[in-house]
């Protein structure tokens, strides 16, 4: 009786299957597969750890309002937005550019509104969750504050 062959079947990975634009990926060898996968999944943990310490430094700026606070607030909301599209965290990324969207058209020494930062602040940190990209809640959440940046920036006489 022969042997028979070792057959490896590899579930897809929809993630990075995203992140390769869908066809691409059926261009790649199952090892090739099985190495961007791993890489995939490998850097998630580090880039929530790195978000989860720009959210918590901007939001120790917020709080303490120091001069010069909005450009370390900005610059950490695009941070964020960066790695959340490296991870294909949606909803992350829509909290991140609700806050560079808010910020957007301010000079350094500019105070931001407690309430609407404050506010997206814990969406975005709700949005590192493994399921946020699908949590209807948490869509709803980045809605509501896209309309409170909307109506906060109008109060401003920004739009």
């Amino acid at each position: 009786m022969k042997a028979e062959a070792q057959v490896d079947i590899i579930a897809p990975s929809f993630r990075l299957q995203r992140k390769m634009g869908g066809p691409a990926s059926r261009m790649l060898t199952p090892e090739a597969y099985r190495k961007a996968n791993a890489a995939l999944e490998a850097v998630i943990p580090p880039v929530d750890v790195e978000v989860k310490r720009l959210l918590d430094e901007l939001q120790q700026v917020l709080m303490a309002r120091a001069p010069g606070g909005r450009d370390i607030m900005w610059n950490n909301a695009h941070e964020i937005r960066g790695l959340a599209g490296t991870v294909r965290k949606t909803c992350l990324g829509q909290a991140a550019n609700l806050i560079c969207h808010y910020l957007n058209d301010t000079d350094s020494d500019f105070q931001p509104d407690l309430g609407v930062m404050q506010t997206i602040v814990v969406v975005a940190f709700q949005a590192l969750r493994d399921d946020a990209d699908t949590d209807p809640m948490i869509q709803v959440l980045v809605q509501d504050g896209a309309r409170a940046v909307i109506a906060q920036r109008h109060r401003e006489g920004r739009d």
